[in-house]
């Protein structure tokens, strides 16, 4: 009879435990998948970080264009505007064609890239970025001058330097994907 209560009282604390273990294994297993969300909305979030400096790299200006929302910001070395048409003026118009007084024509992940940060919000709808990056900064030809002109034309510009920077931007989920609010980028 002894034996028939310990295996009672056994089956009742494995009963009890087993409960209350997974109880806390489904909890772990929703931290786990709230956490995997996460990870996968900073990898989409970094996805659009490296599409923009890939598309501004190829001089896919139009294309980095709509990475941005209807009313984005962007400041790249004072060359500042807001919206996209102004936004698709900077990039399609005045670098395609090399009239604006600076130009951000490579970017490359730098030795502080360990401190990018990346930040969501509570409601996962809108985040926060500071990526690390060397910049390849050109100032090009002034002028309307033949020898200016052709020089433009095939890519040449009057000072080309690398420096290292930040980029600090904004994202937010439009229409379900992660859109560009506002992207500057400052010399550090």
């Amino acid at each position: 009879m002894s034996a028939s209560k310990v295996k009672t009282s056994r089956r009742a604390f494995f009963l009890k435990g087993g409960a209350a273990l997974g109880a806390g294994v489904a909890g772990t297993t929703l931290g786990r998948e709230s956490r995997r969300g996460a990870a996968s909305e900073h990898d989409e979030i970094r996805q659009i970080h490296l599409a923009y400096t890939g598309r501004i790299e190829a001089q896919a200006y139009e294309s980095a264009t709509e990475l941005f929302i209807e009313a984005a910001s962007l400041n790249l070395d004072g060359n500042a505007v807001e919206g996209i048409a102004a936004i698709r003026t900077l990039l399609a118009d005045r670098y395609r064609h090399q009239t604006a007084t600076t130009q951000h024509s490579a970017y490359r992940p730098n030795g502080q890239q360990d401190e990018d940060q990346l930040t969501l919000s509570d409601d996962r709808q809108s985040a926060r970025a500071t990526w690390h990056v060397d910049v390849r900064v050109c100032s090009p030809l002034l002028g309307n001058s033949t020898a200016a002109q052709m020089a433009r034309l095939q890519g040449m510009a009057g000072d080309v330097r690398w420096e290292a920077g930040l980029i600090e931007a904004r994202y937010v989920k439009d229409a379900g994907q992660w859109r560009i609010e506002a992207l500057r980028y400052r010399a550090s």
